[in-house]
């Protein structure tokens, strides 16, 4: 099985884990399509020419275009956030938040997502950014961050990044095509500004297998003993797997105990 992609972009609901296993079972396909991008883990082992990488989050997009077309301005403008954390330890973190919450600017996501505690993305209901700076962990070193850069940004050459609604990237889609969705759950208010409507979502799985559009898709699942069932109806897929994903970084945030994580995947094929 193919190394987990290099962590560049944290982002909570990562498949980073599971993700070479998830393009394993690719079918063979003439462009890849990615309808909720976060941090880009599928995408990584997937991207080829011509792919279609979207979000509805502008700032995401805004930081994958950069890592795309200018991976050296982002590699200097992380080294000198860093050199001025180190200088001023929490001060300027929150400084950054407040900029980033009245500007979006992408290149302050990428930063805070390096900073904040555990890398949780986490919004307001007024949609602003409000995680926490990570006191014991001061950010990826900028070597090592230039390094990961770099690697991400040869890989995503020719890569078409698209701020969206999903459903606008599924219409797109045609036979050929291998569409990756990794959608919130329903109701959840911290990976995304919003959830998802469910019943939407399953009328565009629907449309898809109507087209002949190939998909797999992630949605539930379970951490620990308390188990995420979505009635996903069983005339849209032709298989389920349950991919393990690791432990539960909120359970490390609030010290809970260490939870395994699984997640169910759907495939149409």
């Amino acid at each position: 099985m193919a190394p987990a992609a290099p962590s560049l972009l944290k982002w909570t609901g990562s498949k980073r884990s599971q993700a070479s296993r998830i393009a394993a079972l690719a079918p063979a396909h003439a462009r890849y399509v990615e309808p909720f991008l976060g941090g880009g883990s599928a995408l990584f082992h997937l991207a080829g020419e011509g792919a279609i990488a979207s979000d509805l989050y502008a700032p995401l997009i805004g930081f994958w275009t950069l890592v795309r077309d200018e991976p050296e301005v982002l590699v200097a403008d992380y080294a000198e956030q860093w050199r001025r954390l180190q200088d001023d330890s929490p001060g300027y973190f929150y400084a950054v938040r407040e900029r980033f919450n009245a500007e979006h600017r992408p290149a302050d996501l990428s930063f805070l997502m390096r900073t904040c505690v555990n890398g949780i993305v986490r919004f307001s209901k007024a949609g602003d950014f409000n995680n926490s700076f990570h006191l014991s962990r001061k950010g990826m070193l900028p070597e090592r961050f230039g390094k990961v850069v770099r690697t991400w940004s040869a890989r995503i050459q020719g890569v078409a990044f698209v701020t969206r609604d999903y459903r606008e990237t599924l219409a797109e889609a045609r036979p050929g095509d291998f569409v990756y969705l990794d959608p919130p759950y329903a109701g959840n208010h911290q990976r995304y500004i919003g959830g998802i409507d469910e019943a939407a979502l399953f009328a565009a799985l629907d449309d898809l297998n109507r087209r002949g559009v190939a998909w797999a898709l992630s949605f539930d699942g379970q951490r620990g003993e308390r188990v995420y069932r979505a009635d996903v109806p069983p005339q849209l897929y032709k298989r389920k797997l349950e991919l393990v994903s690791g432990h539960s970084a909120v359970a490390k945030v609030l010290n809970g105990p260490l939870e395994t994580v699984s997640e169910a995947l759907y495939l149409n094929y």
